[in-house]
């Protein structure tokens, strides 16, 4: 007869190579064929059924433990909080992506892009930031203050991670000029950047940077939750807690 603890087993926690994620791709001048096109809308509609497959979970989450403030549940609820943020800041990027791809008319296109680049620096800025005052408000701060609950290799993997991130705030201006003029419809400036060429391939790189970034923190994000539950596992095997 298999052990009632058997149900419950430990989650391992990853090693992963954070670093990749955040490798600068340059383009190349190729551009994308019909089969690489098909290629890439349904690896995004894979991406984007299973991300959101894992939301109403996470809504269903917050509401059981609305009430619940103790000192676990207010750690729960800000790791789910900021993998949240990561899930939908994802799907946003590669759903615009898609409809880039789809677009069969110029300036649909042009549109498009516009668009992406709102959420491409919108994301980081929410997610880490372009300066300290931004940083302090932060989705990646917000894990800072319970790090101490958390076992070592955790922290050493948010002290990469943190590293890996502030390179890449100052890696570029993530296309800062393009969210303002497309936000606060500054209608010359507006009008002269969606002018400027489209070159797919290239506006397709631009939306990666966010994609691999927010990838590489997600992974972070269910190793942190496999902690919680491998508390929580712990805990029951031990009988201080029911099912």
């Amino acid at each position: 007869m298999m052990n009632e603890f058997d149900i419950f087993q430990y989650s391992p926690i990853m090693n992963h190579r954070y670093d990749w994620w955040f490798r600068e791709v340059q383009y190349n001048g190729k551009e994308l064929n019909e089969d690489e096109k098909k290629e890439f809308l349904q690896m995004v509609n894979e991406t984007i059924s299973t991300y959101s497959d894992g939301l109403p979970l996470l809504k269903e989450t917050f509401e059981q433990i609305k009430d619940l403030h103790d000192e676990f549940h207010e750690i729960y609820r800000v790791v789910i909080s900021v993998l949240q943020f990561a899930i939908l800041t994802t799907l946003d990027s590669v759903i615009i992506s898609k409809y880039f791809i789809m677009a069969d008319k110029d300036y649909d296109r042009r549109f498009m892009r516009g668009k992406m680049k709102i959420i491409l620096n919108e994301g980081f800025k929410k997610l880490y930031g372009f300066e300290e005052k931004l940083h302090q408000k932060s989705e990646w701060n917000r894990l800072a203050p319970i790090l101490k609950y958390f076992p070592e290799n955790i922290q050493n993997q948010y002290k990469q991670l943190s590293s890996l991130l502030e390179d890449h705030s100052k890696s570029s201006s993530w296309w800062r000029d393009e969210r303002n003029v497309e936000t606060h419809l500054d209608i010359e400036n507006l009008y002269i950047s969606r002018c400027e060429d489209v070159v797919e391939s290239k506006v397709m790189l631009d939306s990666l940077k966010l994609f691999r970034t927010l990838y590489a923190v997600t992974c972070f994000l269910n190793n942190m939750h496999s902690c919680i539950y491998n508390f929580l596992v712990k805990k029951y095997r031990f009988g201080e807690l029911k099912e």
